[in-house]
């Protein structure tokens, strides 16, 4: 199906005693991401989905590409393979195309052993672009609708202080001060507190029936709280006023870059003129940045003049732009077809409840 694997080089499926060295990996890569990080596998699996981690390396044992494979049931005794934010692959090695081409391969047996339909593959953008959606086009994966955002912003935390404030939009500088003269104040948990994430959970329920979205439950969030924690990378803010959560943003940490994972807010009356959101991102920043992290990727901002946004998006990313950064758009969703018979049946269903959905 592709080039020949690079010399020197072999693609196995990943055992735990691989854990520490994919990690080191991910992090070390500028497209490393949380979702192909050991532990998000681990806390799909509790999900229903668990991982199919492929490894490709070199005879003395140095890594050159990952793919975290989370299979999802599709019914009928099949199922589909996605491979969140990844594969991470030396892109931009001289080699890098046959480092793709057998990951792409070893990923089609995984379809094929997993009885997926399509594996699903979305890696990460980095600044100044590559070629990585051109080289899986190069492949003959399709392009597919993207289910992770298709945009960010990526904030430079400078030194956490005047530098960083300076960087925001006036509004955010202006809402972040109100909000501590409206009384509110920022918790921030690192170790993974039990009442800190039943807190937050409760936010992210309501937020998601307000907004129509589905969430993690709660044991995803304390099994990723705990493993992020056990490495120093978890980061919980929680905005209180009067002792009541009315705003919270969980940010992980790998290597010197954060993430905005989750974010929730109550919209009570009582606490629209608080500003808890605001608060909460302030006061993370700070903290990230006094921690030694350098950025942090704002996950999933749309820009104002993108016409082709999906509108829903349009209130938190306005929002997260008063925070600054630099836009990034990553290369999108492909899909590597395993079954084609089962594909081509099931794209026909999903145009056809595409057809039926659409307004008169």
């Amino acid at each position: 199906m592709t080039e020949a694997t690079p010399r020197g080089v072999r693609v196995v499926v990943a055992a735990d005693a691989d854990r520490e060295r994919w990690n080191a990996f991910v992090a070390a890569r500028p497209e490393g991401d949380p979702l192909q990080a050991w532990s998000w596998g681990e806390c799909a699996a509790l999900a229903g989905e668990p991982p199919v981690r492929l490894l490709a390396e070199t005879a003395d044992g140095r890594v050159r590409g990952v793919a975290q494979a989370l299979v999802r049931p599709a019914g009928m005794g099949r199922s589909v393979a996605y491979v969140a934010h990844g594969p991470v692959w030396e892109r931009e090695a001289a080699d890098g195309g046959q480092l793709l081409g057998a990951l792409l391969d070893g990923l089609h047996q995984v379809g094929r052993t997993e009885r997926a339909i399509v594996v699903k593959l979305d890696p990460r953008g980095v600044p100044g672009g590559d070629e990585a959606a051109i080289q899986l086009a190069g492949y003959g994966l399709r392009r597919a609708p993207d289910l992770q955002a298709p945009t960010t912003r990526i904030v430079d935390l400078r030194d956490g202080g005047d530098e960083l404030l300076a960087s925001w939009h006036a509004d955010a500088r202006r809402l972040s001060r109100r909000s501590e003269r409206e009384g509110v104040t920022v918790d921030i948990d690192r170790g993974g507190d039990a009442g800190a994430l039943r807190a937050f959970h409760e936010l992210l329920e309501v937020t998601a029936e307000r907004s129509d979205f589905r969430i993690r439950d709660l044991a995803f969030l304390e099994a990723l709280a705990s493993a992020y924690a056990a490495v120093g990378g978890w980061y919980l803010g929680i905005a209180r006023v009067d002792g009541v959560a009315i705003a919270g943003m969980a940010m992980p940490r790998l290597a010197d870059r954060a993430y905005y994972l989750y974010g929730a807010s109550l919209r009570d009356d009582a606490y629209k003129h608080k500003y808890g959101t605001y608060a909460v991102m302030a006061a993370l920043q700070r903290q990230l940045a006094a921690d030694g992290v350098r950025t942090l990727d704002l996950w999933g901002v749309v820009e104002a003049d993108d016409e082709a946004a999906d509108p829903a998006w349009r209130g938190f990313s306005a929002f997260k732009r008063t925070f600054g950064g630099e836009p990034l758009r990553h290369p999108g969703t492909f899909d590597l077809v395993v079954d084609r018979l089962w594909d081509t049946l099931r794209e026909g269903r999903r145009r056809l409840v595409d057809l039926v959905r659409r307004p008169a």
